[in-house]
């Protein structure tokens, strides 16, 4: 069902965000590629705020094979 805003018809507000395509070089995560683990990670943890720079370098050294 539309909702409906000052006579403008719009989507449901509640949609999946957009995925993007992301283009790896040389084997490289992206930084989306990196965003999306970090953000997997905190959801992980329970969302709790404080650890996103310890998310955010996890990410990358998963991603990157650095474990």
């Amino acid at each position: 069902m539309a909702h409906t805003t000052k006579g403008n018809p719009t989507t449901k507000r509640h949609t999946k965000p957009r995925e993007t395509e992301t283009t790896r070089v040389g084997g490289t995560p992206t930084e989306e590629d990196i965003r999306r683990r970090a953000y997997e990670l905190s959801r992980e943890r329970g969302g709790e705020p404080g650890h996103e720079l310890e998310d955010w370098v996890r990410a990358e050294q998963e991603l990157r094979g650095d474990e």
